[in-house]
């Protein structure tokens, strides 16, 4: 009787060493598995889990990723998760025009060496016209990407880096007082001479009705080009209004 028990006693002690193992493994398993689901191969970390949409005044704390300022530029400018701005595109030459609804969608964000980055996927879609292959003013698709360093804001086109020194800015928020300009184009940017062209700089503010939004402070935003023009529509809790460019041989592009 005593070497059954100690049979029994025996073997419910391996039974739970056995368990003990198996627990063991699996939760190592998980651990793994946990690791391995945040690792980013984009070489971004992710972002601060924030709203979508930000109202304007909403305070918002700092972190140890996104400061003050970046923090005010994207109150400005929301480029979080999920925002989406929808345009009419209106491209026309000489001959004809054509217009399409371009959608731009922040589909993604992350932290690259404590600057704050969106990419923007663009779509387009034709709602009148029939435009030749070679139309000068098609609508450009696809994904961009947005980096925000403080005030700054630049716009990359491939692959983003860190030296923003090659990059180029599109936006200075809030905009510089006194209509101050910027210059947009990195190597422009690095020239020492005074430019005459090449400039980018905001007039305003004017209060601007947008529909579903109510009253909005905007500034008109003009490009100094060497052919043509270029003038913008920028509202604060928004971003773009309007676009229009001209490249001075009557083909133009622009969106609203």
């Amino acid at each position: 009787m005593e070497k059954g028990i100690l049979n029994y006693l025996m073997k419910k002690t391996l039974t739970r060493i056995l368990c003990f193992l198996i627990l063991v493994m699996l939760t190592s398993s998980c651990l793994r598995l946990a690791s391995s689901a945040t690792v980013d191969l984009s070489q971004f970390t992710a972002q601060p889990s924030y709203p979508t949409q930000v109202e304007m005044g909403t305070e918002i704390a700092p972190t140890e990723v996104l400061d003050v300022a970046t923090l005010n530029t994207l109150r400005l400018f929301p480029l979080w998760v999920g925002s989406t701005w929808v345009y009419d595109y209106l491209g026309y030459s000489l001959d004809e025009e054509a217009h399409w609804r371009v959608t731009e969608t922040v589909v993604y964000s992350g932290i690259l060496q404590g600057h704050y980055v969106a990419e923007v996927e663009r779509t387009i879609e034709l709602t009148l016209g029939d435009p030749p292959l070679d139309f000068p003013a098609y609508p450009p698709d696809g994904s961009f990407y947005y980096l925000v360093d403080g005030e700054n804001v630049y716009r990359f086109e491939g692959l983003v880096e860190a030296d923003l020194d090659d990059a180029w800015l599109e936006w200075v928020l809030p905009f510089p007082e006194d209509e101050s300009p910027w210059v947009p184009n990195p190597w422009l940017r690095a020239s020492d001479e005074d430019l005459e062209t090449g400039s980018r700089f905001a007039q305003g503010p004017f209060d601007q009705v947008v529909s579903e939004s109510g009253t909005k402070v905007c500034f008109n935003v003009v490009t100094s080009e060497e052919a043509g023009t270029e003038e913008a529509t920028f509202c604060e809790g928004i971003g773009v209004l309007f676009w229009e460019a001209d490249n001075g041989q009557g083909e133009a592009t622009g969106w609203k």
